[in-house]
């Protein structure tokens, strides 16, 4: 049977949440952050610029954020509701695991093309160490949607139960991000959601239960043949 998972299986660091970010605030800073981190180095951004750059003072800025990781961070959240929670809203209701992941897969890929410097924040530019201590890193309520899909197919004996349900979950990510990185790399030349099916047959095949039932019906109706 698969591993049950501990509320505190997630690490969740504590961190003051901010102020609330007036609407006008976040308007005008949203497209600047997002061209300065997604074309340039994490480390060479700074609020100075990002201010200047949106025509506010450093101040105002620093007031809401304290500093440029707070602000990106809550800009990332901030971006990521046009892809939760409608990206897992193929996991309600009835239907085979198989076909509900691959949705939710093709979702997030249509995402990251409709919106690919998000992407590059994401998987390029944002520093991981310091973004994993933030809340806003481990997604926790949106994974967990996904742990109790991937346990309750486990349990139905549509996955692997050998495999521990983090370890499906994390395959299943990383594809997000190789998938990201290369179409990228090759200059956007494909479409990203065509992907999505040969990507997860791949991830599919190597969790999913096997059917011998089904193979060997198949040798006995070749056997009858010869």
């Amino acid at each position: 049977m698969p591993k049950s998972l501990p509320p505190t299986d997630m690490p969740a660091w504590e961190s003051p949440l901010p102020a609330p970010i007036p609407d006008n605030l976040r308007d005008r800073l949203s497209p600047v952050v997002m061209e300065i981190y997604s074309a340039g180095d994490f480390h060479r951004a700074d609020m100075r610029t990002i201010a200047r750059e949106a025509g506010m003072s450093f101040r105002t800025i620093y007031r809401y954020f304290g500093d440029k990781e707070a602000l990106l961070f809550w800009f990332i959240q901030h971006w990521l509701e046009g892809l939760y929670p409608a990206a897992l809203e193929p996991l309600d209701g009835d239907g085979e695991l198989r076909s509900k992941l691959l949705r939710v897969l093709t979702l997030h890929l249509e995402f990251y093309e409709r919106n690919p410097n998000v992407g590059r924040i994401i998987f390029m530019t944002v520093p991981l160490e310091r973004w994993m201590r933030d809340p806003s890193f481990g997604q926790r309520n949106l994974m967990r949607r996904m742990l109790h899909a991937i346990t309750d197919a486990q349990q139905q004996g549509e996955l692997r139960s050998d495999i521990d349900a983090r370890t499906v979950l994390d395959a299943f990510n990383a594809v997000f991000n190789r998938a990201f990185l290369m179409w990228e790399y090759r200059r956007r030349s494909y479409s990203l959601p065509g992907q999505a099916a040969p990507l997860f047959s791949i991830v599919w095949n190597g969790v999913s239960v096997s059917k011998p039932a089904a193979v060997g019906a198949k040798r006995s109706r070749n056997s009858l043949a010869k």
